[in-house]
């Protein structure tokens, strides 16, 4: 029973110690913030709603803020240009050429334009447009342009730079076929391709 008696004790003096240093070494608390006058207004403004819209809009604009209002890419630091020393004439930008067209009704036809006539357009046409193979469905073989399916006489249209070029499928067997420009301006032109 002395045992048990010395243990209690001891249990008892230690809660007091530490109730003691509790009391002594505890923080005080914080001053509660200085109240403001609000109009009942104001407060009201001051939902929670509008407290957590203000925040989410914040962490919007601080992740946004460059796609909103991007910076100026600046081409002095750009690590594909070449340094002047190493740029050759045929790299540096010319300037263009001054318009020395008459200024009547009259078109001059520059070479370039006379190079896009007839059977290079079309040649540059059918290059550019991805031609695929051929599909026989029902007994009506169709050609795969641009992911679109074409029967023999229709006319389907293609990109070259800006300028949209018609072209029709004259025949069409499942070896070849034979496209034709079906633009008036452009001249005649017509082209056989070989299909795989």
């Amino acid at each position: 029973m002395k045992k048990d008696t010395k243990q209690i004790l001891f249990l008892v003096g230690l809660s007091l110690a530490w109730l003691v240093s509790w009391r002594l070494n505890r923080q005080p608390e914080a001053p509660p913030p200085p109240a403001t006058k609000k109009t009942a207004r104001e407060s009201a403004l001051e939902s929670p709603l509008t407290m957590r819209f203000r925040r989410i809009r914040a962490e919007t604009d601080a992740l946004y803020h460059y796609r909103l209002k991007p910076i100026p890419f600046s081409f002095d630091n750009n690590p594909f240009r070449l340094p002047p020393s190493m740029e050759s004439e045929d790299d540096q930008p010319k300037p263009p050429p001054a318009a020395s067209a008459p200024k009547s009704g009259v078109v001059v036809v520059t070479p370039a334009a006379q190079s896009d006539t007839g059977e290079t357009l079309l040649r540059k046409t059918i290059q550019s447009a991805r031609i695929g193979g051929v599909v026989t469905m029902n007994g009506i073989s169709q050609l795969n342009v641009n992911g679109e399916l074409h029967k023999e006489g229709e006319v389907f249209s293609a990109r070259l730079g800006t300028r949209l070029i018609l072209i029709k499928i004259k025949k069409l067997t499942t070896t070849y076929a034979i496209m034709a420009l079906d633009d008036p301006e452009s001249g005649g032109a017509e082209m056989r391709i070989k299909l795989n």
